[in-house]
């Protein structure tokens, strides 16, 4: 939906296309680039406009507020922090004028996402913080700029709280037991907190 009415819209690390196949579907142009030529070679062969090439030296050949959309999925945590700020910083000029701008990456301040998914790929480069990103993005000139998260971690796999069972008939509860009970379900909510929120975010910006 971000994308609906847009036309030259770029999926940078394109893969084997299936976003440019959604794109397609919904009418919408778009053209994708990838450093890896068989992902490149798949996309052809399913008739998908992409072309072997890096985001930087792409968008710099590209005219001025020519681009109606730019996404990078799973790209920018394999980026160098000198290149990414490069390749947003072109992006701004490149766009056109209120096209949107999404990165999608993982979300390196849920625990679960940094130990279980981040560090098993030897080829991410750089773990990005949620602010840190989307204050690259509007330090590149786009005014407007959110996060939303993406795939929560399942309740089965977060911290549960303790239950206070019902005293036996005629007793109350030892304050004691309800204090810790409290002092544990607090503690739980706090990791829970940290460690397992959600596993991807996307910060969305318009120029």
């Amino acid at each position: 939906p971000l994308f609906a009415g847009a036309q030259r819209v770029v999926d940078l690390g394109c893969g084997r296309g299936e976003l440019l196949n959604l794109l397609r579907e919904a009418g919408v142009s778009a053209h994708g680039i990838d450093v890896n030529q068989a992902m490149v070679e798949v996309c052809h062969e399913h008739g998908l406009s992409a072309e072997t090439g890096d985001a930087v030296s792409f968008l710099a050949a590209q005219p001025d507020n020519s681009l109606g959309g730019l996404i990078a999925i799973q790209v920018v945590e394999h980026l160098e922090p000198a290149y990414l700020t490069r390749m947003l910083e072109l992006a701004f000029y490149k766009l056109a004028p209120g096209a949107p701008l999404v990165l999608e990456t993982l979300n390196p301040a849920c625990w679960v996402a940094f130990f279980e998914s981040y560090i098993r790929d030897i080829t991410h480069r750089w773990p990005l913080h949620p602010d840190t990103l989307h204050y690259l993005v509007q330090a590149s000139g786009f005014s407007s700029a959110t996060i939303q998260y993406r795939a929560p971690v399942n309740d089965g796999d977060r911290l549960q709280h303790v239950p206070l069972l019902p005293p036996r008939e005629g007793k109350e509860h030892n304050p004691i037991l309800v204090d810790l009970v409290d002092i544990v379900n607090s503690h739980a909510d706090k990791l829970n907190a940290r460690m397992f929120t959600y596993m991807d975010y996307a910060v969305i910006a318009r120029k």
